[in-house]
C-alpha cells in the first residue's frame, strides 16, 4: 500500500499542536526523567562527539573536541558574559567559564539538570558559573543587552518556536554580540511517503516539536536582522556518535535505567536507533550557525 504522508518540516506536529506552555512543561518532565541514567551513558556533555576519520578517540574527548572546535569560530574574553541557552547538565557552561575565565549563564527547563549542574560547579570550585531554571523562548529574567555570546548547542531542536527564541537570543545579546547555535536539522523542507514517517517517528521519540532545515534557520536569521557569519555542515564528523551511543547503552544495566529514568528512559534507549537511522539515511544533518547582532542594531 501506497504511503501518502507528507510532512513540512518547518510545521509543528500534531502531538505538539497544544499551548508552548504545556510543550515546555513536557520537554522539562523528559529531561527530569532521562538526565541521571543519560549521564552514565553518554557522560557528562549530553551532546555529540567531533571524530576526524577513523581515529579512535574516548566519546567524552570527542566531546570536549566538538566544544574546542565550536570555540574557535569564535573571539570568547576572559569576563565576557555569556548565555547558555539549554545548559544540559552544565557541561559547556563549566568549560567556557573554565576556559576563558567568561561569566555563564546556564538555563534548562529541568530542575533535575540544574541540580546536578550545581553540583558539578560546587565540586570543581567553578564560581564564575550558574545554573537556573528558564524557558529560553521568554527569557524573562535578562535584561536587553546583556550577553557578549548566546551559545545554544543541541538544544534549539525541542523548542516549539524557534523563531521566537532567535528573537529572543538577539534581545539579549549586546551589540556586536555573537550568537552560536549549533541544531541539528532535517535536510529538506519537506518529506513525503516513507521519509514522512520516519522524520514523524524520529521526532516523537526525541520529543522534536518540529525540525526545520538550515535553510529555514537562514531565513529567520535574515528576518531578525542577524549576520550570519559562518555555516558549516557538521553531519560527517558527528553522526559516528550514534554508533557509539547505542553501543554504550547496549552495555550498560537497564535495570538501572528504569530505576533512574523509569520506563519513559527504558524506552528512550530503545529508540536511539531512530537518529542513528536518520543520519545513515541523510535525513538528518547537523548544522553550525555563528552570527552578529550588527552594532546599528536598533
Amino acid at each position: 500500500m501506497k504511503n501518502n504522508l507528507s510532512i513540512k518540516t518547518d510545521t509543528l506536529l500534531t502531538p505538539f499542536t497544544d499551548s508552548e506552555q504545556n510543550i515546555t512543561d513536557k520537554i522539562g518532565r523528559f529531561w527530569d526523567k532521562i538526565s541521571g541514567s543519560w549521564q552514565d551513558v553518554w557522560g557528562p556533555h549530553i551532546h555529540h562527539g567531533y571524530y576526524e576519520n577513523d581515529e579512535l578517540i574516548s566519546p567524552i574527548s570527542a566531546q570536549i573536541r566538538l566544544i574546542e572546535k565550536l570555540t574557535s569560530l569564535l573571539k570568547i574574553r576572559k569576563g565576557d558574559k555569556v548565555l547558555d541557552a539549554g545548559c544540559g547538565l552544565g557541561g559547556s557552561s563549566m568549560y567556557l567559564a573554565e576556559k576563558f575565565g567568561a561569566h555563564v549563564s546556564g538555563i534548562t527547563l529541568s530542575k533535575v539538570q540544574v541540580d546536578m549542574a550545581e553540583k558539578k560547579a560546587i565540586a570543581k570550585g567553578i564560581k564564575n558559573v550558574s545554573f537556573k531554571v528558564e524557558d529560553a523562548l521568554s527569557l524573562k529574567s535578562f535584561r536587553d543587552n546583556s550577553f557578549d555570546l548566546v551559545w545554544s548547542l543541541e538544544s534549539c531542536e525541542q523548542f516549539a518556536d524557534k523563531s521566537l527564541f532567535i528573537k529572543e537570543a538577539k534581545r539579549v545579546m549586546k551589540k556586536d554580540g555573537k550568537f552560536l547555535l549549533a541544531t541539528w536539522c532535517s535536510s529538506k523542507d519537506e518529506y513525503i511517503g516513507d521519509e514522512a514517517s520516519a522524520y514523524k517517528q524520529l521526532c516523537l521519540a526525541f520529543d522534536l516539536p518540529y525540525m526545520p532545515s538550515a535553510e529555514y534557520y537562514r531565513k529567520i536569521f535574515e528576518t531578525q536582522g542577524l549576520q550570519l557569519d559562518v555555516m558549516l555542515d557538521w553531519t560527517q564528523q558527528v553522526e559516528k556518535s550514534w554508533d557509539i551511543g547505542i553501543s554504550l547503552v547496549n552495555a550498560y544495566s537497564l535495570f538501572k535505567i528504569l530505576r533512574k529514568s523509569g520506563l519513559r528512559g527504558l524506552i528512550f534507549t530503545k529508540q536511539l536507533k531512530y537518529m542513528q537511522k536518520g543520519f545513515k539515511n541523510k535525513m538528518v544533518q547537523y548544522m553550525v550557525f555563528v552570527l552578529t547582532r550588527p552594532s546599528g542594531d536598533r
